[in-house]
């Protein structure tokens, strides 16, 4: 059984469905943007807070709002949201946001929370492949608004990336992503295009290029991120030091994280639970009194483990493992290590087990090799 570690961080996701118009890539929970619909569900939010703060919330060290597009929400709302949490004196709190809200006014009033990190859904630099991915952006604005957002005082900004899009190859690649990597950004998140059979591009699945090309993107860009002078830390993310993403740190370390909302799922005290992706679902949930719904006692919660950790480019550390779970990491794999040593997908300096660079791309099959 996991050991309890008190002195693990905490972390907080609070879910905000709310979206202008919904990309035909996404398969989160969304739904269209209507000012009532997002004052009710802001009140349910209070609710589950409160609920929290009375059973007693230990200190966050991060909060992340997702969606949807929380930025829609408005500055009063996101204080009120995390006014009266203990929050850490440095708690990362970072919002998602859509490069077309952001304004003088936006930024300003933004800078008025306790928000300290921003993620921007820019997606590609090219404006073919944002009309593809039925972005409303162009990437002629995306170099002004991250200028806003630095004269307003973040200096903590996030870009996202997808590459993959069906007909691109490398060269594409270069074109959409070098003037992101250029601009004055901290963090990179790179994600490859998937396209589920229920979407609007459902039609362009036969389109998308084969595991060959893909694995040429994803070495690219990830060379491309390092010339730049970010570091990999996990196989999607790339940082400047000192601005690797604390919050899903916590997601790929194992530790907990609280989480709020139509939709999130949470880690809590050695249960995993998800809260309905229905809207009357939720507040029924939330006005019955409950906290944790469809909880999961993680009888996985190794397997669980071992697969996030890995994704981090340290790996994962064996005295670590023991100290957490009261066992040995080799005990009952050390032939599949020894496979996959051979093979060349994994590297063992005797305090840490981490891919190799060759096993980026393909973690998830090496993974499972050890589950």
């Amino acid at each position: 059984m996991e050991q309890d570690l008190q002195a693990r961080p905490l972390g907080l996701y609070i879910h905000i469905p709310w979206c202008l118009s919904h990309c035909g890539y996404c398969s989160f929970f969304t739904q269209a943007f209507s000012r009532k619909a997002s004052d009710d569900y802001f009140r349910l939010l209070l609710s589950e807070k409160e609920a929290h703060l009375k059973r007693g919330l230990s200190e966050l060290s991060t909060v992340y709002f997702g969606g949807g597009t929380p930025s829609l929400l408005t500055y009063q709302q996101i204080s009120e949201l995390l006014s009266d949490l203990p929050l850490a004196v440095n708690a990362e709190i970072t919002m998602e946001t859509n490069p077309i809200q952001i304004t003088d006014s936006f930024a300003s009033e933004l800078r008025k929370t306790p928000v300290n990190r921003l993620s921007l859904g820019v997606q590609s630099m090219q404006d073919e492949e944002l009309a593809y991915l039925q972005r409303k952006h162009l990437a002629a604005d995306i170099p002004a608004k991250v200028k806003l957002l630095q004269e307003a005082g973040f200096d903590n900004i996030s870009g996202d990336y997808i590459y993959g899009l069906p007909g691109s190859d490398v060269q594409s690649l270069d074109r959409a992503l070098k003037p992101l990597l250029e601009l004055p950004l901290q963090h990179i998140s790179c994600y490859l295009l998937e396209i589920y059979e229920d979407s609007s591009l459902a039609p362009d699945i036969a389109l998308l290029p084969g595991d060959d090309a893909l694995a040429q993107q994803y070495y690219r860009m990830r060379e491309l991120a390092i010339e730049a002078g970010f570091a990999q830390y996990e196989i999607s993310n790339f940082a400047r030091p000192g601005f690797e993403s604390r919050h899903n740190l916590l997601y790929w370390q194992g530790d907990d994280c609280l989480a709020w909302g139509a939709s999130a799922c949470g880690y809590y005290k050695g249960c995993r639970y998800c809260h309905p992706a229905d809207l009357e679902d939720y507040a029924r949930l939330i006005e019955s009194g409950e906290l944790f719904a469809e909880q999961d006692l993680m009888a996985d919660a190794i397997p669980d483990y071992i697969m996030m950790r890995l994704r981090l480019i340290q790996g994962l550390s064996l005295n670590e493992f023991q100290s957490r779970f009261g066992q040995d990491f080799r005990a009952g794999r050390q032939a599949k290590l020894d496979r996959l040593l051979d093979l060349g997908l994994i590297e063992d300096d005797g305090e840490h087990i981490r891919l190799s660079e060759a096993a980026l791309f393909i973690s998830n099959a090496v993974i499972a090799e050890l589950l």
